[in-house]
This record gives C-alpha cells, structure tokens and sequence, in this order.
C-alpha cells in the first residue's frame, strides 16, 4: 500500500449499534488462507475521533500508574506495550504514541509555544492560552499510557465472486499493507508515523460459499463497499531516517456495510485471539 493513500472511513460507524452486532459474533472467524495474487491498495481518510479505551479500563490515574511500573522493567529507550485499546485514533494521537512506544516524551512545551491560538494572543491573554494548550497536548499524550492495541476503521471494497476459491478479495489488507499518519503539533513543524501490518496470514481473502456471497452481495445493495472495523495488536516501533514505524499484528475485522446509512455486520474474520 503506498504511503500516499489515506486508511479511514471518513464518517466512524454508529458505535451502538455496531457494538451489539460485533457481540453476537464473538468467538467466530476463520482460518486463513494461502496468499491470493490480486490485491490493491485501501483508500479512506482520517476521522477525527477523541480517544478512547475499553470500557472496563481503569482510570486515567491508574493507567499512568501502571505504564510507569512496566516502563521501569521495559528495556532502555523502548516503553513496554501496554494492553489498553486506542480505537479510531485522530494523526496526533498516533504521533503521540509513536513517541511513547519509542520511550520518547514529546517536545509538548515547544508544540504548545507554536500553537497558532497561542501565537495570536495578546500579552493579557497568552500566559493562559498557552498554559491551555500545554495542559490538552499533555492529555492527548497521557492517553497513550498503556496503549497496546488499535482499533482502526479501514474503507474497503471487494471484487467479483471467485468461484475457483470461493470467496471475494478485498481492496484493502493487501501484502505489505501499512497506514501512514501525519500531524502538525504546531505551526511550521509536521511529524509522521507509520503503521506496519506484519501479519504473514493472507488477510484481504474473504472465503464463502456461493450462497452466502450472493446474499453478502444483496445485503450491501451491490455496492460492493464496505468499512473493515480492525483490531490490532501492537508488537513494538522502530525508528530510521524515513521515520517513526509502529509495527501491528492484525487480529480480526468485522465486515460492515453501510447501507442507507445503517451499519449491518456481514461477516468478520479473525487471524488471533483478540481477547476482549
């Protein structure tokens, strides 16, 4: 997939209902497949969502807490990888999370000094704006604490029946598929982060009956576009000249499509145990 292409659905799923759906079928997948020859890179755009951690999470305090014990026994240089959830992250929050998972702290003082709102406040009102502006950037990063699974919403479509394998190919999943995000935390500055998928499964080869596929095919209008809710489960970042690379096992996805605005949950596969 190349770099260029943008990995998200532009509008996050009705969270409500497509958590009832996804519950219905936990537990449920498949085994993968051998590597198909057809696949194409994904095309979506970035959502910008507010963090977010599984329900039963504990507080922030806590998750702070915790993340210090483990990065006291993680290796120097290299924060240890939590288990909390991130789901549908905004560019920043990845940025923010690269550095974390580098055991990096984030220059968050000199961003706040170069925010515009900042900038283009009087001598009267900067000292607040930019105490402000410190306080959200260091709540973004906190909210990286522990992190070590993603939840990422991957706009996809899928071809025609294959009735040789039986089973449609998806857009998105193909080998070597990667994310890549790009923030600018402050005016003039512009930081990016990559997100490997390192899975050696075949992921973007949907197997089914012909029964099943034509009703796959009605139940989405014909459309043959559907969003891919994913969960990954981080494995560790690296860093080289071309940047930060957060490296990320793909789990499972649920296949959802969007028809008449209604999200209706089609299939799922799953690669591991996700845990929930």
């Amino acid at each position: 997939m190349c770099a260029s292409d943008r990995l998200f659905a532009p509008h996050p799923l009705r969270a409500g209902l497509l958590a009832a759906t996804l519950c219905a079928l936990a537990g449920c997948g498949s085994g993968a497949a051998p590597n198909s020859p057809e696949a194409a890179a994904t095309a979506a755009g970035s959502p910008a969502a507010a963090p977010a951690v599984t329900a039963d999470a504990p507080p922030a305090a806590s998750r702070r807490a915790n993340a210090g014990e483990a990065n006291a026994a993680a290796p120097a240089g290299r924060a240890a990888i939590g288990t909390q959830l991130l789901s549908h992250p905004d560019d920043l929050q990845v940025v923010m999370l690269g550095y974390r998972l580098r055991g990096i702290v984030p220059p968050l003082a000199q961003w706040a000094e170069g925010q515009v709102v900042v900038q283009r406040a009087n001598e009267f009102e900067r000292a607040a704006v930019l105490q402000s502006e410190r306080d959200r950037l260091q709540s973004i990063y906190d909210g990286t604490a522990g992190v070590g699974r993603l939840r990422l919403e991957v706009r996809s479509r899928f071809s025609e029946y294959d009735g040789g394998r039986g089973g449609y190919y998806f857009t998105a999943f193909a080998p070597g598929s990667g994310f890549q995000f790009s923030a600018q935390p402050a005016s003039g500055m512009r930081e990016r982060v990559g997100v490997q998928v390192d899975n050696e499964e075949e992921l973007n080869f949907w197997p089914l009956d012909a029964a099943t596929a034509q009703d796959v095919l009605s139940k989405d209008n014909g459309t043959r576009s559907v969003t891919l809710d994913s969960r990954f489960r981080i494995t560790g970042a690296s860093q080289d000249s071309g940047g930060t690379t957060i490296h990320v096992r793909l789990e499972r996805y649920a296949i959802v499509s969007q028809r008449y605005q209604s999200p209706t949950v089609l299939g799922e596969r799953v690669f591991e145990d996700a845990g929930e």
